[in-house]
C-alpha cells in the first residue's frame, strides 16, 4: 500500500538510477525532493512516467538544484527544503561519476573529482541534511558499487566506491545512537549513462602505441572494457530493489544486486596473481 506520509531526498535524480528511484518513490506516494547539478524536470504524467490517475503524486515531487561538491549549493538546496517544513524519512546518495584516465600521469584535479562527487559528496549532504533526518526511524542509503575491492590499472570508480562503503560503515555506527540506519547497496551493471562512459571506451581511444607500452595497454583495456560488463538491468528494476531496502525494519550493512561471480573470485584472489593476469592481458603480448 502506498505510503503518504514519507519523504525521501534523492541526489542524481535527473537521469538514470536517480531518475528511477524518484519515480518509483512517487509512484509508491512517497514525498520526493529529487535534486541533481542541473534541476530536474518532470513536466506531465509521461516524463515522470505516472498513469494521469496519479497526478496527485506530481505535486509531491519537489526538484532542486544542487551540485553536491559544492558546499553553497548543498546549503541553498537544504534552505530551499527546510522551507517546505519537510522531515526527511530518507536520504539516498545516488550522484556519482566514472571516468578511466592514466593515474600515473593525469592532473591531481581529475583524481580529486572522482573523489569530490562519490565520496565527499554524500559526506556533504548527509552532514547538511542531517536536521531534517528523522530520529529516531530515519535512514541513509549509499548507492556502492561490486567493484569496491579491484584494484585495476586506469579505474578510480572502485577506489572512491571502497571509501564510501567505509564511510558509510562508519556512519552507521555513530548514527545507530540516534536510532538512524546506514546502508549500502552494491550494484552490479546497470543501463544508465554511467554504463556508456565503459561501452564508449573503446571505440574512442581504441589505437596502439608502439613507443608507449604503458598507452598501448591502456587502448587494449579501453577495447576490452565494454566485453567484461556481464548481465546489465534496467534502472527500474534497480530502483524497485533500493525501495524494498528502504522499507525494511532492520537493515543490514550491505545489499547486493546483479553482482558477477567473477569479480567475487578475483576480489578473493592474491594481489600477487591478479597483478600477473592484469599485465598479461594488456601487454602488447596478451592481445
Amino acid at each position: 500500500m502506498p505510503d503518504t506520509k514519507k519523504s525521501v531526498l534523492i541526489t542524481g535524480a535527473g537521469r538514470g538510477l536517480g531518475k528511477a528511484l524518484a519515480l518509483t518513490f512517487l509512484d509508491k506516494g512517497w514525498r520526493v525532493l529529487a535534486t541533481d547539478l542541473v534541476q530536474p524536470v518532470y513536466e506531465d504524467a509521461n516524463d515522470t512516467g505516472l498513469p494521469a490517475d496519479r497526478q496527485e503524486s506530481k505535486k509531491k515531487l519537489i526538484c532542486l538544484l544542487m551540485d553536491v561538491t559544492s558546499d553553497e549549493s548543498v546549503a541553498a538546496a537544504y534552505t530551499a527544503a527546510n522551507a517546505e517544513n519537510i522531515r526527511l524519512d530518507l536520504i539516498i546518495n545516488n550522484a556519482g561519476m566514472d571516468n578511466y584516465f592514466l593515474l600515473s600521469e593525469a592532473p591531481v584535479g581529475k583524481f580529486k573529482q572522482m573523489f569530490e562527487v562519490n565520496v565527499f559528496g554524500a559526506y556533504r549532504v548527509n552532514q547538511v541534511f542531517l536536521p531534517l533526518l528523522r530520529r529516531p526511524g530515519g535512514r541513509i542509503i549509499h548507492i556502492g558499487s561490486e567493484s569496491l575491492n579491484l584494484a585495476m590499472p586506469f579505474m578510480t570508480y572502485p577506489l572512491t566506491k571502497k571509501l564510501l562503503e567505509g564511510y558509510s560503515k562508519a556512519l552507521r555506527q555513530e548514527l545507530r545512537f540516534h536510532g538512524i540506519d546506514v546502508v549500502v547497496i552494491r550494484p552490479g551493471a546497470i543501463n544508465t549513462e554511467l554504463l556508456q562512459t565503459v561501452s564508449k571506451l573503446g571505440p574512442a581511444t581504441g589505437e596502439t602505441n608502439e613507443v608507449d607500452p604503458l598507452k598501448t595497454a591502456f587502448y587494449t583495456f579501453a577495447s576490452q572494457a565494454s566485453k567484461e560488463i556481464g548481465k546489465v538491468i534496467s534502472p527500474a528494476t534497480a530502483a524497485g530493489f533500493i525501495y524494498n531496502v528502504s522499507c525494511k525494519p532492520r537493515p543490514r550493512a550491505v545489499y547486493r544486486i546483479n553482482n558477477m561471480l567473477q569479480l567475487r573470485i578475483a576480489a578473493m584472489l592474491p594481489f600477487s596473481l591478479v597483478e600477473r593476469i592484469v599485465h598479461r592481458r594488456l601487454s602488447k603480448k596478451g592481445k
